[in-house]
């Protein structure tokens, strides 16, 4: 990858690889989860921190040493050990109920997949049952062997009661001088036990390697996100322009057109209009609000029913009331909008001194004119109107009409005057 972040650290859909896979085995109630990692990959295991088991595999000798490094805590458990990777994000839960499905029956059940451009995969010899016979590296492979099309995704499910005997059977005699997870199906078969290959679709088991399959990962999971949006009532009008995070949650007919990115930790309600180049992150906005185009909502913004923010407009850690309305060209961060308060354009809030952040709260049916500086700390209440071009300092009361703005001066043949003085 390239890069000081760890390759399973590296987020899609706004979150790291790793937790992913972690999430998709909490929606199937698996309680108990050992993270094998290196020894230099001290910001994977301060990430996940001790909610999980951690085993540490001293030196990189095979998959199959990995998943013995951790045999303290497969020695504790009793269920069978599924053995998954954390740089295969998009693995559904689906699949691996079928796995789960398959071991009834089964010793060891493997992910497979086929592929027209195999390339570095490990090939999954089998009959037409699913019963596999061997697994080849494609290091070992040969040029015959290479022809075949059913490739290792490397997930596997072992009976608990099988899975140590095999692994301590496991040799290093191949090209790489590794030990291989996948010769437990030879060693299996060797013992008479059953072991059966799943075929799943590569978009699923892809893994990643390069900033290139990053993208491609990416790819597919918005797509993912994009169909299951669409399905639950979502309008998008060019859906293959349009960002999702993997905690993004919609409501139904909600409209977002093109040019749109939704970071994480944000709630849409229903009836919303998202109009194009708008980005949202960390975000709650209610049913029937407008935003944008070209809107930028920072965390902790909350936004009424039936507000209204326009174009170019940035909110940030601010909540908006039911029809307020910043309709362009400003900035409005650490504020409460009263209801129906209109905020005129290039107003912004003056929230910050230089050493700490200072709230703004403006009541209901507030009027703002254009060009006005709201300096923190400040309250004005309800049915205030601020003149524009004002630049607001104290407290108002409400129904005050404030005018805080320098007295103008008309100066007659001034110009004249000026222009001549410039000129010599």
């Amino acid at each position: 990858m390239k890069s000081d972040t760890p390759k399973v650290l590296h987020p899609v859909g706004g979150q790291p690889m790793l937790y992913h896979i972690l999430a998709t085995l909490k929606t199937m109630g698996c309680g108990q989860v050992c993270v094998v990692t290196a020894p230099n990959m001290g910001d994977v295991r301060a990430t996940l921190g001790n909610a999980i088991d951690h085993a540490i595999q001293e030196t990189p000798l095979g998959t199959a040493h990995a998943v013995l490094s951790a045999e303290s805590y497969i020695k504790e458990n009793q269920d069978p050990i599924l053995v998954l990777y954390g740089d295969t994000p998009l693995i559904e839960a689906e699949t691996l109920w079928l796995m789960l499905e398959a071991l009834e029956h089964n010793h060891l059940v493997v992910l497979g997949m086929h592929r027209t451009d195999p390339k570095s995969y490990g090939r999954i010899f089998a009959d037409e049952t699913g019963r596999i016979n061997r697994i080849v590296e494609a290091k070992d492979a040969t040029l015959e062997e290479r022809s075949h099309t059913l490739c290792n995704s490397g997930v596997m499910l072992i009976r608990h009661e099988v899975c140590l005997p095999l692994l301590k059977k496991v040799s290093n005699h191949n090209a790489n001088k590794e030990f291989y997870l996948t010769d437990l199906i030879e060693l299996g078969n060797q013992a008479g036990y059953q072991s059966k290959v799943i075929i799943r679709h590569y978009d699923e088991l892809r893994g990643v390697n390069t900033r290139q399959d990053l993208s491609e990962v990416e790819h597919v999971f918005q797509d993912r996100k994009r169909e299951e949006f669409m399905k639950l009532g979502v309008t998008l009008v060019d859906p293959s322009t349009v960002y999702f995070s993997f905690d993004t949650k919609i409501g139904p007919d909600v409209v977002i057109e093109p040019f749109v990115t939704v970071g994480p930790g944000t709630v849409i309600e229903k009836g919303v209009t998202l109009k194009s180049f708008t980005v949202i992150e960390g975000s709650h906005i209610q049913e029937n609000a407008v935003i944008g185009p070209f809107a930028r909502l920072r965390p902790g913004t909350k936004v009424g029913e039936k507000a209204k923010i326009g174009n170019f407009v940035e909110i940030k850690k601010s909540t908006l009331d039911k029809g307020a309305k910043v309709s362009h060209l400003s900035y409005i961060g650490d504020a409460t909008i009263g209801e129906n308060t209109n905020i005129g354009a290039g107003t912004i809030t003056c929230n910050y001194d230089g050493f700490s952040k200072h709230e703004t709260r403006l009541g209901k049916n507030v009027f703002v004119g254009s060009n006005t500086s709201l300096v923190a700390p400040l309250v004005v209440e309800d049915n205030a109107i601020l003149g524009a071009g004002s630049v607001v300092t104290e407290n108002v009361s409400k129904d005050s009409l404030v005018i805080a703005r320098a007295p103008q001066q008309n100066i007659p043949q001034g110009a004249s005057k000026f222009r001549d003085k410039r000129k010599k």
